[in-house]
């Protein structure tokens, strides 16, 4: 019996040391500050919310992403610890139609026009009557599928 006693104590105590090292460790990671997450390509926000045990909402929100589609390769993103009592939105909203800009003086006035959900610059283009290379080079995008709803976009309309 003096043999069983002693082997439970053993036990007991090795648990007890593991629960204090686990609560010591998970305390000072937590207390060490923001944890920031260089994107891979490949990675989306929903497997980088998945890996870190977040939601995508929260991450969007930390990082001011007004589209958690459009993140890159070598971005920086500061992963939220603990709960997230509500965000204030980044960005305010766009209108959702196109705006236009009153007449002037200039020859090379153009228009803006709002981007929305499913457009893409072809698209956009097509509408304006110009090719999407040229409304690509007005707004410096160096790939046309990186546009998102809520975008703003000069459209050179007059020529």
């Amino acid at each position: 019996m003096k043999i069983l006693t002693s082997r439970y104590t053993q036990i007991g105590l090795a648990l007890i040391l593991a629960v204090l090292l686990i609560t010591t460790f998970s305390a000072s990671a937590s207390a060490a500050g923001p944890v920031y997450h260089t994107v891979q390509p490949g990675q989306t926000l929903f497997s980088i919310a998945s890996y870190y045990g977040a939601s995508v909402w929260a991450i969007s929100c930390a990082n001011g992403l007004f589209n958690p589609n459009y993140i890159y390769a070598g971005q920086v993103l500061v992963i939220p610890q603990g709960p997230m009592n509500g965000c204030a939105p980044a960005h305010p909203p766009a209108p959702s139609h196109p705006v236009v800009m009153p007449p002037s003086s200039s020859p090379h006035l153009g228009c803006f026009y709002t981007v929305r959900w499913g457009d893409n610059l072809f698209r956009i283009a097509l509408r304006y009557n110009i090719p999407w290379t040229i409304l690509a080079q007005a707004n410096g995008l160096y790939n046309g599928n990186y546009i998102y709803a809520g975008q703003v976009l000069r459209v050179p309309c007059v020529w």
